[in-house]
């Protein structure tokens, strides 16, 4: 099975049977499924990052931009959140410098600011960014629960914003970027941050506690560098339209690559087979 190269194996021709003797097409079932009425890796979970994964963009922007328009933080504040991503995204191997300003930016950008403002405002932003959810994310959600997995958002985006795109895909178990609140109030101090590549891992292994799955035999998939210790921690990792670090990441332990128009065809492929099959390197090798 061609993994590394989805197109040759997924989006029906010639060469669809390439994937595996106990793949269905027409049915969309494993052969296990049909045999015990149930998905074969059942119960385990598919991690998904949202930024440039499910959307288009950086999600955050939105809800500081409808925080900014109703009056409750300064074009300023704004400015120095999208100059701290900017200089983040171009930051390569010093990204976790980048990222913790970007951050602090956010943090500081929203002290002071009621909550119950920035969820109504989280309402407002979804309203008028919902257009750049990829095409391909409800079919892939739906595609790994219909595999058995639990899908769960993980993103460095805030955690309202995070929500809104989980009401939108119907995923329930959703992390995003969050600041301590007191007295109804944002403080600048942030309780998690899921962009910190160990966080994000650390929050994959306490859903699979929590829900009782195997991270070796659950799924990830993400797009950058911050993403590269979640897709360590699981069996089949997919790196979605990667950035140069992740690329060059994928690339050396042999992890699938995915864009918005495979993405769906090979998530259908390896979550119908046993993930004692995947022919992937699950230990996923140092950096």
């Amino acid at each position: 099975m061609n993994l590394r190269n989805p197109k040759n194996t997924i989006n029906g021709g010639k060469n669809r049977k390439s994937v595996g003797p106990s793949k269905s097409w027409e049915t969309g079932k494993s052969w296990e499924t049909r045999k015990t009425g149930r998905p074969v890796n059942s119960g385990n979970i598919a991690a998904l990052d949202v930024d440039g994964t499910l959307y288009d963009g950086t999600l955050g922007f939105s809800v500081l931009d409808e925080l900014r328009e109703s009056g409750w933080i300064s074009e300023a504040a704004v400015s120095r959140v999208r100059a701290a991503m900017a200089e983040h995204r171009g930051a390569g191997t010093e990204f976790r410098t980048t990222l913790h300003r970007t951050c602090s930016a956010y943090g500081s950008a929203v002290s002071g600011v009621p909550y119950e403002e920035v969820v109504r405002a989280s309402h407002g932003a979804w309203r008028r960014v919902r257009h750049r959810l990829l095409e391909c994310a409800a079919p892939l959600v739906e595609t790994l629960r219909a595999a058995g997995y639990t899908p769960l958002l993980l993103s460095g985006s805030p955690q309202e914003m995070v929500d809104r795109i989980g009401d939108e895909l119907g995923v329930e178990h959703r992390t995003g970027l969050a600041p301590t609140i007191r007295g109804g109030v944002c403080t600048p101090h942030l309780r998690t941050v899921p962009a910190v590549p160990e966080v994000k891992a650390a929050l994959l292994r306490a859903a699979a506690a929590r829900l009782g799955a195997d991270p070796t035999r659950s799924l990830a998939i993400g797009n950058s560098a911050s993403d590269r210790e979640l897709l360590r921690g699981v069996g089949m990792p997919i790196a979605f339209e990667p950035d140069p670090a992740l690329s060059c990441l994928a690339g050396r332990h042999g992890w699938p690559v995915a864009d918005r128009n495979t993405v769906v065809g090979l998530a259908r492929a390896v979550t119908s087979m046993p993930a004692s099959r995947w022919p992937v390197d699950t230990a996923a090798a140092a950096p």
